[in-house]
């Protein structure tokens, strides 16, 4: 007793109306829209991060920038007044080495290192110039007492016993000024150093000494050592926002923390050399918190170092990196202890360091391009040039340490930390936008499998109540022939009244409508059924030709409707947006072998136009729900999902495996 046709149109059963299953549905779905709210916060959040991310870095560039160019107009302020002073290098310096008769004077050219010295030794510099009361001499003591007299009267005395803690066995470095006296008017004034050498080392390094005005002398710290001083302190500045930019990245990708690493590692070899320059201890009056910080900075910077090589590469398990580690957290936290208890000083575990630290970075390297090779790791390829040019680097650095190339410590170890910055941070951002991509494609696929499942469980409440409806009718028109026979018994009894009284009551019991067999798919045709109701209902014109057999193995009754709803769905609903001319939905379907065709045209108001091939949604930000789960459900089913727009209409094909 089916009908076939191409329209259908009705009440739903217990008397509701299409229109008011339809508003039921659509608020189910906007609370579970709500549901989402979090995750699609993330995805407004990774987006923000990718429009941003040029302007962070830009702005990290642009303040270290800024940084630099602060410190040297300032600079030149603080000294542009003493152009016209001059400083003065002492020359024509003699040296005696020890008290006694033996010792005898030699000249030397400054700097100069005296070596083979026992600890303890009294070493005395002696030079004349001219002072006219208003001149400062400018020392650099390395880790020895000095006393200072002028014309044989001790005028200052720097690094007395007590004046530093017990655990210390020499006095940090120290750079200062001492006023000097006028000389008599017929001789030079007479200076002499009378130093003690260290302790814990067998050497005694005079630096050049200069005398001139105070501000001459700032002039020549900062020409001397100015450049050093301002990277280390962009240095500490890059650093601290590298570490502040890691913590606004893992608000969006765990992995973000990657980017503290090598930020924490620029902070200490910033503190390492911001510490030892001359400028800063001239500057700040704390050389026994400096001598503690610049040691700490150097010994520990490559701790942070190893923990981002293992995360960058992927290597958190490699038992070689752990155990590099553990060889150098026990070192430093040893060589830290037996300075606190006044056992073995920084002075003396430097020499460890000197062979621990550049051999641990060539190790590593060595490593990064086997990774690289053997295992084709893309990212210890670049790890390993990072690392060899700062493992070249702290080489050139040892080298100089103990050939002296220049004077300005740690300046070829800052040279190659920049270019091992530079590096890092090129490639440790390439790093953290794939992990956030990554990150935001998970975010995507997981809020199209939310709603996709939202979509079967609607499309399949969908299907039990329009199966429940038409079990209902087949039910009601089974039982019409029993209704039948008693309504010919009572008229064959003239018993006209009650007959029609009877056929009252059958009339409200049956529903209005019919139920169209579109095709042989019981839950495809509940859908089309559902749809065609709701088209007839608000006036839409519905063409359907379908065929989709009762049984795939490849792909679920579910599928298809949720793949159906949606496209009908979205079809009347740009219909019912049109304000004017006809609306209309036409449904084909196809199968060829294993493949279902499914096109579907339907008229809409103006021409829909795409952004970056995709069609956006008109409820809310970024393409269509609805869309999209088609075309995830078509990709996944070895298929695709093709949309076109034109004037007044859009077409929708998809294909699928059956």
């Amino acid at each position: 007793m089916e009908e076939t046709g191409t329209e259908t149109g009705g009440q739903d059963m217990g008397g509701q109306h299409p229109g008011h299953r339809r508003h039921c549905i659509r608020e189910k779905q906007d609370r579970q829209g709500q549901g989402a709210g979090v995750k699609n916060s993330l995805r407004s959040g990774a987006r923000m991060v990718f429009r941003l991310e040029p302007v962070l870095f830009i702005s990290l560039f642009s303040v270290l920038l800024l940084a630099l160019l602060l410190q040297i107009r300032g600079a030149r302020q603080s000294i542009g007044t003493v152009r016209q002073n001059h400083w003065n290098l002492v020359r024509n310096v003699r040296v005696r080495v020890g008290t006694g008769k033996n010792a005898s004077w030699k000249k030397v050219t400054l700097p100069e290192t005296i070596g083979n010295l026992p600890g303890g030794t009294t070493v005395t510099v002696s030079f004349r110039l001219q002072s006219d009361g208003s001149s400062m001499l400018f020392l650099n003591p390395v880790y020895s007492p000095v006393d200072i007299y002028a014309d044989d009267k001790l005028i200052y005395s720097y690094g007395t016993q007590g004046t530093w803690p017990s655990y210390m066995p020499d006095p940090p470095t120290g750079a200062f000024s001492v006023k000097l006296p006028a000389h008599r008017d017929e001789h030079l004034l007479h200076v002499e150093l009378v130093y003690t050498s260290p302790k814990s080392r067998s050497s005694l390094v005079l630096h050049s000494m200069v005398t001139g005005s105070g501000d001459a002398v700032l002039r020549y710290l900062f020409e001397r050592y100015g450049y050093s001083w301002v990277s280390s302190l962009l240095f500490i500045i890059a650093g601290i926002i590298m570490c502040g930019l890691s913590l606004f990245y893992i608000t969006f990708e765990r992995h973000g923390l990657r980017l503290a690493l090598p930020g924490l590692l620029i902070v200490l070899a910033g503190m390492w050399e911001f510490s030892e320059n001359t400028m800063s201890v001239y500057l700040m009056h704390r050389p026994v918190l400096l001598y503690i910080l610049g040691f700490t900075g150097m010994y520990a910077m490559l701790l942070p170092l190893i923990v981002f090589v293992q995360k960058f590469t992927k290597m958190e398990g490699s038992l070689f990196l752990s155990v590099l580690r553990w060889i150098l957290e026990a070192a430093v936290l040893g060589s830290l202890f037996l300075q606190l208890a006044g056992v073995v000083p920084f002075t003396r575990s430097l020499y460890l360091f000197h062979v621990l630290l550049p051999a641990v970075l060539i190790l590593i390297a060595v490593y990064m391009l086997y990774l690289g090779i053997r295992k084709k790791n893309r990212p210890a390829i670049a790890m390993f040039l990072a690392i060899l040019v700062l493992a070249v680097a702290a080489v050139l650095e040892l080298l100089n340490y103990y050939f002296v190339f220049t004077e300005r410590n740690s300046i070829l170890f800052q040279n190659g930390l920049q270019l091992f910055c530079l590096i890092i941070l090129v490639f440790g951002c390439v790093e953290v936008r794939r992990n956030m991509e990554l990150r935001y494609r998970n975010l995507e696929l997981a809020h199209d499998i939310e709603m996709l499942e939202q979509s079967v469980e609607i499309q399949k409440e969908r299907g039990r109540v329009l199966t429940a409806y038409e079990s209902e009718i087949r039910r009601q028109r089974h039982d019409l022939r029993h209704h039948l026979r008693y309504l010919r018994q009572l008229l064959q009894d003239g018993k006209d009244k009650e007959a029609a009284a009877y056929i009252e009551s059958l009339d409200q019991a049956i529903p209005a409508g019919t139920v169209t067999r579109y095709c042989e798919n019981s839950m495809v045709n509940a859908v089309i059924s559902y749809y065609a109701a709701l088209a007839h209902s608000d006036q839409i014109r519905m063409e359907v030709s379908v065929r989709i057999p009762a049984v795939n193995p490849h792909i679920s009754d579910t599928h298809l409707c949720v793949i159906l709803g949606n496209l009908l769905e979205n079809a009347e609903e740009a219909c019912r947006r049109m304000k004017e001319g006809e609306q209309w939905v036409r449904l084909r379907t196809k199968v060829h072998g294993e493949q279902l065709f499914i096109s579907m045209d339907n008229s809409c108001g103006g021409t829909v136009q795409p952004q970056d091939g995709r069609y956006l949604s008109s409820k809310r930000s970024g393409e269509g729900i609805g869309l999209r789960s088609v075309r995830s459900l078509a990709k996944a089913h070895g298929g695709s999902a093709e949309f076109s727009s034109g004037d007044n209409w859009f077409r929708s094909e998809i294909c699928v495996r059956l």
